[in-house]
């Protein structure tokens, strides 16, 4: 019997199912969840149908295996920095660069923000910060500098390394289409604390952030084009 090689071949093909498996934790955030659910683990064997069992069990697993499930249904890779932007365009019913001016000269964003306490001008470009965004019992300081401005067209910033608030923001002018507004585009980028957690959390604080922009920016808005022009 002559047996052709046609027929070996397709019945010595060697089949494997491929299961993707993808890491999403950075090495910190293993070593958190590892000695967490230890630590849960050791303190629920007498009652392993408890839900103390359980979750340390899961980030036991989450720690060795590298790979969060939460994580997985946000999108979230914690290995990777991320950067969490707000963003707001607002009309303001005064002149572009009237806005510009005002905006440059920072002395006068305390007045015109309600969660800004002070700024204090250090020279042209360097400037400490002093916000109640968390309460006043809480105050938050930083400084910032002034690494880009063109005037009556934008103003960008970042905070100084080692503020408490890191972050680089953007604010520009533009004339609306009768030439007789400003249409303001603000953006603000900061990198959330605590690895994945941090970024989750920044997602769905975003909201409310991009609201309380919207109401200061209102406020500095009223506050604008209540002002007498000087001349």
């Amino acid at each position: 019997m002559v047996i052709h090689d046609e027929t070996l071949k397709l019945r010595s093909g060697n089949f494997s199912i491929q299961r993707e498996f993808r890491r999403n934790l950075g090495f910190k955030e293993r070593l958190v969840s590892v000695f967490l659910g230890g630590a849960l683990l050791s303190k629920s064997l007498k009652n392993p149908f408890k839900s103390k069992f359980w979750y340390g069990a899961y980030l036991t697993y989450r720690g060795f295996s590298g790979r969060c499930v939460i994580y997985d249904q946000l999108g979230i890779d914690a290995r990777k920095q991320h950067a969490v932007n707000i963003k707001g365009e607002f009309v303001i019913d005064k002149p572009a660069q009237e806005v510009y001016s005002y905006w440059r000269n920072l002395s006068n964003i305390p007045a015109s923000i309600n969660h800004l306490m002070d700024v204090e001008m250090i020279d042209e470009n360097l400037s400490k910060w002093k916000s109640n965004v968390l309460g006043s019992f809480l105050p938050i300081n930083w400084e910032a500098e002034i690494v880009k401005a063109e005037p009556g067209h934008l103003i960008g910033w970042r905070a100084i390394k080692g503020s408490m608030l890191p972050h680089v923001g953007r604010v520009e002018f533009e004339k609306t289409p009768d030439g007789a507004g400003t249409i303001l585009k603000i953006v603000l980028s900061y990198r959330p604390p605590a690895g994945g957690l941090g970024v989750g959390v920044s997602k769905m604080m975003n909201p409310v952030f991009e609201e309380m922009l919207a109401k200061e920016i209102k406020t500095f808005k009223h506050k604008i084009e209540s002002k007498t022009p000087a001349f």
